[in-house]
């Protein structure tokens, strides 16, 4: 990873659905005891409440990385609580945000390490939601596709089957879809000759076909209160700061399509900013690649990595940045 330069802004950036996978952050639970005091205080948080623990479902011995992770009752705290208790373990060595970046269930994690809303809070909404969910939408699929966002409207299949999820950059975007038309719409990227990967996650976020789970959402957060942030929290849904939180923002960042390329584009407007991808794959680091224009002076760099190297990169950003 190259020198972190502390003159720009720093962006803790926060990632959604697909960036979760068994072990994840296996060596900062090992090693680091910010992180794994934040970790064991979700753990117990969810045993009280939910009656499982998310420690358990994330290091499972049995479990590989090629093993999917993709039943939400476990992967959606298990990816909050990781990506937060990494922020805290960083903030613990003096590595502060000036601002952050929410993408998707991202924006519940910004806006808990922000203060608008308590870690305990924050988790016990997340962890509602996988059930609502689960009662009132079909069955629905994410794939990501190296493509432009208008690849949809030039297929008659793809603007039938499916929406765009994820307005990524201009050749990268999320297609959501109901489950039983995956098999289609997957074989239609392949006539197009376009690079895809399905993303590990069970419901059409972002589109339509959650709909239904609008009153039930909306009741399960309508007692959440939020405070000012400490630092700008920049949502992916509204693409600019979130001046306020209602139960109706809630509800449009996991409804609404995700605007990643114009919230990059509006803070560029704003001077730019090293982005810092905290997410447990780095997978945002690519994509954020991708909507920066070439001569711009912002920096991007991902600390976690399924593929090892984390504790070298943490090493250096407490050095450079801390």
């Amino acid at each position: 990873m190259a020198s972190l330069p502390s003159s720009l802004p720093l962006a803790f950036c926060f990632a959604g659905q697909g960036a979760q996978y068994h072990h994840m952050a296996a060596d900062f639970m090992e090693t680091q005891p910010v992180f794994r005091r934040w970790m064991e205080i979700g753990d117990k948080i969810l045993r009280l409440s939910h009656g499982f623990s998310p420690l358990a479902q994330i290091y499972a011995a049995g479990r590989t990385l090629s093993d999917p992770f993709d039943r939400l009752e476990h992967s959606h705290p298990a990816l909050f609580m990781t990506q937060f208790a990494t922020a805290k373990m960083l903030q613990d060595m003096g590595v502060r945000p000036d601002l952050i970046l929410g993408v998707s269930l991202g924006e519940f994690v910004a806006m808990s390490l922000s203060g608008m809303v308590p870690f305990e809070t924050a988790l016990r909404a997340v962890a509602r939601q996988p059930a609502i969910f689960a009662d009132t939408s079909p069955a629905g699929a994410l794939v990501a596709v190296l493509g432009p966002p208008d690849l949809r409207v030039q297929s008659a299949i793809l603007t039938d089957l499916t929406e765009v999820a994820s307005f990524n950059a201009e050749r990268h975007c999320v297609l959501a879809c109901p489950a039983v038309d995956t098999a289609r719409v997957l074989a239609e990227l392949r006539r197009l000759d376009v690079a895809f990967q399905p993303l590990p996650v069970p419901f059409a976020f972002h589109s339509r076909w959650i709909e239904p789970a609008r009153e039930r959402y909306l009741a399960s957060v309508s007692d959440l209160t939020f405070e000012q942030p400490f630092w700008p929290v920049w949502s992916a849904c509204f693409a600019r700061p979130l001046a306020v939180a209602d139960a109706e923002a809630n509800w449009r960042i996991v409804r609404d399509p995700i605007r990643l390329g114009q919230t990059i584009a509006a803070l560029e407007a704003a001077g730019g900013a090293h982005y810092l991808d905290l997410s447990p794959t780095g997978s945002l680091a690519a994509v954020l690649r991708q909507a920066l224009a070439g001569d711009s002076p912002s920096r991007i760099s991902a600390l976690l990595s399924p593929f090892g190297g984390n504790l070298k990169r943490l090493e250096e950003i407490r050095r450079t940045r801390g």
